[in-house]
């Protein structure tokens, strides 16, 4: 009986569609054909190969790496070798074309000289070898007219250490907490205000950084001269440092090459 009920009922729906009359139009359709000139499918999307980094050209005494285009700064620390406390700084700039050398300085490297940065071990005294970027500087006295991010330094700004905390390897206030407060031993931090003129101009050397080892190191600078060697930073002259700083650049992306001659030229 249903059957018969919903096929009469069928029949009533076609009947009256017929009659009603239909209305032409001359309005374009809802939505326009896409071209298949324009039409990019996401298997073709999936398989187009990533854009190839374009490279600088290669920096003065370095073949190790190349450097990508957008990088118009570099500094270059070289050391005789592994083992020595003493190197160079070099600045390295160009707008289109080769590197231009700006100035070369006497440096101090860690009390125990250089190692590899993935090999590098917290506390070992040494310099790490590698290539970093340079983002953000700091000092106990004012800006000396730097373009990059500059932090004025009170006993309040501490660089963070201590292996247990979730800030590792950061500026950080004291008054923040999330670190032991104390500046020797196990897991201490630096109170960088604290720390006397080699930290009245530094630049920020993002070694072990953002996404930091713990344990691989904390705390690496570039920064003017301190008593001599360095617990594994590199330090200037004063005045060369504030040079650095006046010259240092964010929209040049620069860069920092450290290592011996012969780990920079293999």
């Amino acid at each position: 009986m249903r059957a018969r009920q919903l096929a009469l009922g069928s029949g009533i729906v076609a009947l009256l569609a017929a009659l009603v009359p239909v209305q032409s139009s001359t309005a374009a359709p809802a939505v326009a054909a896409t071209s298949t000139a324009s039409r990019v499918t996401p298997a073709a999307a999936s398989t187009a190969a990533p854009a190839a980094t374009v490279y600088a050209p290669p920096v003065p005494t370095v073949t190790r790496w190349r450097v990508p285009v957008r990088v118009r700064q570099v500094i270059v620390v070289r050391a005789a070798s592994w083992s020595t406390t003493y190197g160079t700084v070099s600045l390295y700039s160009r707008t289109t074309g080769a590197w231009r050398r700006v100035a070369t300085w006497p440096a101090r490297l860690g009390y125990t000289g250089m190692v590899i940065g993935t090999k590098r071990v917290q506390d070992s005294g040494k310099t790490p070898a590698g290539q970093y970027l340079i983002t953000e500087t700091f000092g106990r006295l004012a800006n000396p007219g730097t373009r990059m991010a500059y932090t004025k330094a009170t006993t309040n700004h501490w660089w963070v250490e201590d292996r247990r905390s979730a800030y590792y390897n950061q500026m950080r206030l004291g008054t923040q907490g999330g670190f032991a407060l104390r500046t020797s031993g196990f897991n201490s931090s630096e109170r960088l205000g604290s720390m006397g003129a080699q930290y009245d101009y530094a630049a920020v050397i993002d070694f072990n950084r953002p996404k930091p080892v713990i344990g691989r190191g904390a705390g690496i600078f570039l920064h003017a001269f301190g008593s001599g060697a360095t617990a594994g930073c590199v330090s200037i002259r004063h005045d060369h440092m504030a040079a650095v700083l006046r010259w240092l650049d964010p929209a040049a992306s620069p860069r920092i090459l450290l290592g011996t001659v012969a780990y920079l030229a293999p």
